[in-house]
C-alpha cells in the first residue's frame, strides 16, 4: 500500500472510530449546571449520560446522592443561618462529588465520547428555574 494510500486508510479508520463514540455531556457542562442551576440539575445530565450507557443502577445511586445531597446542604444552611450565596459552594461540591467521584467511578475517567449538546438541557432547566421562581413569587 502506498504512503499516501496508507494516510488516506488512517483518517478514515478514524472518522469511523469517532461516530462509533457514544454522546454524553461533559463534565464541564456538569459543573456549570451545578453553578448556574444547582446539584440536581448537574446530576440530572449524568445520570442521561449513565442510562445513554446503559448503566441504570449506578443512575439510580447518583439520583439519590444528589437529592440526599440536596436536602442535608438545604439543612445545614437553614441549621447554622448561612448566606444564601454559600450554596454556589455547596453546588461545586456537589459537581466535583459527581465528576470526580461518580464520573470516575461509573464511566471512567480515561473514557473517550463526543460532547452533547448542551442546548437542550440549557432550555429545559430555565424553564424549569422560571418555574419556580413564579412559584415563589405568587406564594408571597
Amino acid at each position: 500500500m502506498p504512503a499516501q494510500n496508507a494516510d488516506i486508510f488512517m483518517i478514515e479508520q478514524e472518522d469511523n472510530s469517532e461516530r462509533n463514540l457514544p454522546e454524553l455531556y461533559s463534565k464541564t457542562l456538569i459543573l456549570m449546571f451545578a453553578i448556574l442551576f444547582s446539584t440536581i440539575f448537574a446530576a440530572a445530565l449524568l445520570i442521561a449520560n449513565l442510562r445513554s450507557l446503559g448503566k441504570n443502577k449506578p443512575a439510580l445511586v447518583v439520583g439519590l446522592f444528589a437529592f440526599i445531597f440536596v436536602i442535608a446542604t438545604a439543612v445545614v444552611m437553614q441549621v447554622f443561618s448561612l448566606s444564601p450565596t454559600l450554596s454556589i459552594v455547596a453546588n461545586v461540591i456537589g459537581a466535583a462529588i459527581l465528576n470526580e467521584y461518580f464520573w470516575n467511578k461509573f464511566i471512567g475517567s480515561d473514557f473517550s465520547f463526543k460532547k452533547k449538546s448542551w442546548v437542550k438541557p440549557t432550555l429545559i432547566s430555565i424553564a424549569i428555574a422560571i418555574g419556580f421562581f413564579l412559584l415563589l413569587m405568587g406564594s408571597m
